[in-house]
């Protein structure tokens, strides 16, 4: 319970996209999405009920609130009684305690609301660790929390401690400052013997120290926001993109601190455009952290909530949590490869369109998830968020059906609206004879080993053998050839299959994969990449006209 001895919750919010989501007490609640895309004002829209604003509402339609405990005479007339003699809240009068209690009891946050509610946009924060004035604290409340630090030494601790390890120096707390509060930054203090914090030469030591505002805007901001999430004391806060001015390492901190030590029945809603910042939200695993993503056409804004279990699937793989495809939930479009080469590629191929065309650049994110096997996890969770996504695989996809059905589900498709025309692919292959047999590969792999050098294998070999293993298989010559290879009833599926996928967002390579655009480059993987984005004009040469065009289709131009 704060201070005040009652609390205002944000219970629920119908947004106007007709979604209602429901909150808990201590939810932190992140708002992500493209930019313009409606963030920042569902903070604003969310403060208009607390703030008695008469600003219309844009995002939120509708909210709901749980009114818990009941305000304290004593604080209102320590804190709010008028010279008058009358109860006054910043320019609004209540007239008695008892008119109070009855808005409080009609639940009206038109005057009570701003007792519960602290917003934080960007500017405040920057001062919001500015020194303040000292009270009587044996007959005052504190009313800022740098007054209700100057009385908690853990507090005081715990909010150094935080500040050391984002920028390797203290934030230390000035008791003996006279009327002021004040912090300073630098290297600890000594407390001789017989010194105390407040023994004038250990003040003296002290205020040699520059003070918070005296520091840049990444330590002010980073320190404003704690300030306020350890000290504050009431129940709603309203952060607007906390990793303003902060190196990515601070703001992942800054996400992970917020995770841990909001206090229980206190809400946060933040808007953030950080994968840092959301990451180290995450990483924490508190399942009192929800994501919900903006994604606005035209007036409506419509909101896609991650669940916990959603966030937990994404963040149980490793691969996944060290890559950047969170970033996807902050652009338009995610295009998901299976390799970090494919990214490259297809990012220089429409980078090449943009510039040639003199189109406005896409919002889109290239990224990778590591193989066939993790793409179906990452375009579930993705559209969970309503991102666009576009998935481009390797026609081999095709050749495992398990793969391929779960990818296909994944996207929205069903296997079975396929499945009849997939055997008719997996029949085909199975009667073609493979360019090399078992024999064959042995005689092969064993000149290879033969050929080595080395006492250990080089990658240089192991590439070699996995040529060769590649070449057992029919859908080694169809990755060479792509879907030219098919022929008959077989061309017939695979076209329909191929229209059904892309109706879904995904996008077969049609040359087979992705050397076989450039084949006049022998190389595979990275140095193939290398060499075509070194030497070759991506935009103008004619054998890269098919890549071209393939990209244009997968950003829907």
């Amino acid at each position: 319970m704060s201070a005040i001895g009652a609390d205002v919750f944000v219970r629920s919010i119908t947004f106007n996209d007709n979604t209602n989501i429901q909150f808990g007490h201590s939810d932190i609640v992140v708002f992500t999405g493209p930019n313009n895309s409606g963030k920042s004002q569902v903070l604003k829209d969310i403060a208009r009920r607390y703030m008695n604003s008469y600003t219309r509402e844009i995002v939120t339609k509708s909210q709901g609130h749980d009114f818990v405990g009941e305000p304290t005479k004593e604080y209102l007339k320590e804190v709010s009684k008028g010279y008058d003699g009358d109860y006054k809240l910043g320019t609004h009068c209540y007239g008695t305690y008892q008119n109070a209690i009855d808005m409080w009891k009609r639940q009206d946050l038109s005057v009570l609301g701003s007792l519960f509610l602290t917003v934080l946009p960007t500017e405040s924060r920057l001062t919001s660790s500015n020194a303040v004035n000292s009270i009587d604290f044996t007959k005052d409340k504190p009313s800022n929390p740098l007054q209700v630090l100057y009385m908690d030494d853990e507090k005081t601790k715990e909010l150094d401690g935080f500040f050391y390890n984002a920028f390797s120096v203290h934030l230390i707390l000035n008791k003996g400052a006279g009327s002021k509060i004040t912090l300073h930054v630098g290297n600890e203090v000594e407390i001789k013997e017989g010194e105390d914090r407040v023994s004038s030469e250990y003040l003296k030591r002290l205020v040699k120290l520059p003070l918070i505002e005296q520091q840049g805007d990444g330590m002010r901001s980073f320190s404003g926001v704690l300030l306020n999430i350890i000290a504050g004391n009431k129940s709603v806060t309203l952060l607007d993109e906390p990793e303003a001015f902060l190196h990515p390492p601070q703001a992942r901190l800054l996400g992970e601190i917020l995770a841990k030590h909001t206090h229980q029945n206190r809400q946060l809603f933040i808007s953030t455009h950080s994968e840092d910042f959301l990451k180290g939200l995450l990483t924490t695993g508190k399942e009192n952290v929800r994501v919900v993503r903006i994604n606005r056409e035209g007036d409506i804004n419509h909101m896609s909530l991650l669940d916990n279990e959603g966030v937990r699937t994404l963040w149980k793989d490793p691969i996944l949590r060290f890559s950047n495809i969170l970033s996807g939930l902050f652009h338009s479009k995610v295009v998901i490869c299976e390799a970090d080469t494919d990214c490259r590629f297809y990012q220089s191929v429409v980078d090449s369109i943009v510039e040639k065309e003199a189109r406005v650049s896409p919002d889109i994110l290239f990224t990778h998830c590591g193989g066939k096997d993790r793409l179906k996890t990452v375009v579930s969770s993705l559209k969970t968020l309503n991102v666009k996504v576009a998935t481009i695989v390797d026609i081999d996809v095709l050749n495992n059906k398990k793969t391929f059905s779960e990818l296909l589900e994944s996207a929205g498709g069903l296997f079975g609206d396929v499945e009849s025309e997939w055997n008719t692919i997996d029949d085909y292959v199975k009667h073609q004879r493979p360019q090399l047999n078992t024999e064959d590969v042995k005689k092969e792999i064993e000149t290879i080993l033969a050929q080595e050098t080395q006492t250990t294998l080089t990658l240089d070999t192991a590439d070699k053998i996995k040529k060769q293993l590649r070449l057992s298989s029919a859908w080694s010559k169809i990755k060479e050839v792509g879907y030219k290879f098919f022929t008959g009833g077989a061309y017939n599926a695979y076209l329909a299959i191929d229209d059904y996928c892309r109706q879904k967002g995904i996008f077969i390579v049609p040359v087979g994969e992705l050397e076989f655009f450039y084949r006049k480059n022998s190389h595979h993987g990275v140095k193939w990449v290398t060499e075509v984005l070194e030497s070759v004009n991506i935009g103008e040469d004619k054998e890269l006209e098919d890549a071209r065009n393939f990209m244009l289709e997968v950003l829907g131009y």
